[in-house]
């Protein structure tokens, strides 16, 4: 082979191909979920004497808001770990300014 050949070659890496969840919307929904259900549990049962409704709702928001922000983290990791069995290796080739400028009909 000849060196002048090597230098029209382009330079070619392998790369992990994958998907990802994104972090944050699990996290939201999770905690908007947990909101949810502490204003049911809340307002459905019947009226506590020493507190007030909204009082208890507020202290069960903040507590189901954390644990549904918890199981919300571990579904994400979860879904992560499945996702990343899945990824794929392939093969990226370098392209020049010329070579994208042109598309693909090239």
């Amino acid at each position: 082979m000849d060196s002048h050949e090597n230098e029209n070659r382009p330079a070619s890496i392998d790369v992990e191909v994958r998907r990802s969840p994104k972090f944050w919307p699990f996290i939201g929904t999770g905690a908007a979920v947990g909101i949810v259900l502490a204003l049911v549990s809340a307002y459905s049962g019947e009226p506590h004497v020493e507190f007030t409704r909204g009082a208890v709702a507020g202290f069960l928001m903040v507590f189901f808001g954390l644990v549904g922000v918890f199981l919300a983290a571990l579904a994400y990791l979860l879904v992560d770990k499945v996702l990343l069995k899945k990824a794929k290796t392939v093969r990226a080739e370098e392209i020049s300014d010329d070579d994208a400028n042109r598309g693909p009909e090239a």
